[in-house]
Parts: structure tokens; sequence; C-alpha cells
């Protein structure tokens, strides 16, 4: 069976169109798919604070113990002075961390200020 050069450039044409179409569509999906990942977390923190902030305290079973207090977090005795503070971590790990949240939020390091780094 021969063909021709039109019929060779058809089919050549149909072939480029069917894998762009496919090319496209792919791209759709992984952007649907990647919104879906991104909006997971807020998703699942306002179930949470849904179901359990103004949650009905009487529908707590009874043999639960109690809630025990916050502990309150230790505050500066004066004013913030532009030092970062560091509590039970060394200097490159912080560097690290601050690195990190840098890249993370895409936010310049000279644009961020880091007041306290304490190790948990």
């Amino acid at each position: 069976m021969n063909i021709g050069v039109g019929e060779a450039l058809l089919i050549a044409l149909c072939g480029f169109v069917t894998v762009f179409l496919l090319l496209i569509f792919l791209i759709v999906v992984i952007k649907i798919i990647s919104a879906v990942v991104r909006t997971l977390p807020a998703i699942s923190a306002f179930i949470n604070r849904m179901f359990h902030k103004g949650g009905d305290k009487s529908a707590a079973p009874a043999d639960q113990a109690p809630a025990a207090p916050a502990k309150e977090e230790e505050k500066p005795s004066k004013p913030w002075d532009g030092k970062l503070q560091l509590i039970d971590v060394d200097e490159e790990t912080a560097a690290c961390i601050m690195a990190i949240i840098s890249d993370e939020t895409d936010i310049p390091l000279d644009e961020l200020q880091f007041r306290r780094i304490q190790a948990l």
C-alpha cells in the first residue's frame, strides 16, 4: 500500500495534534492536583476548627481527665532589642532553620526578623 506525500503529512499532523492535546491534558490534570494538595492543609485546619473550637463541652466523656492548663510562654522583661535569641540551639542549626524558612516562604532573608529560636 503506497500513500502519497499529502496523506503522509496529514497522518503526521494528526500525530502531532494528538501528542500536544495529551500534553495539554496532562498540564491541566497536574494543575488541578497541585491546587487540591495545596488546599488540603487549609481544609483540614478549617474542619478541625469547625468541629473542635465551638464544640459542646458537656458532650465530653466523664472519665476523661480535665486538660492541663496551657503553659505560659516566657515573656521577655524588656522590649525586643533586635538581637536574635538562641535557646538550646547552636548557631549552625539556627542558620539552617532561617534559610529553610526563607526558602519555603519565598521571602528574602534580609526581610525576615527572627527574634527567638528555641529547641522544643
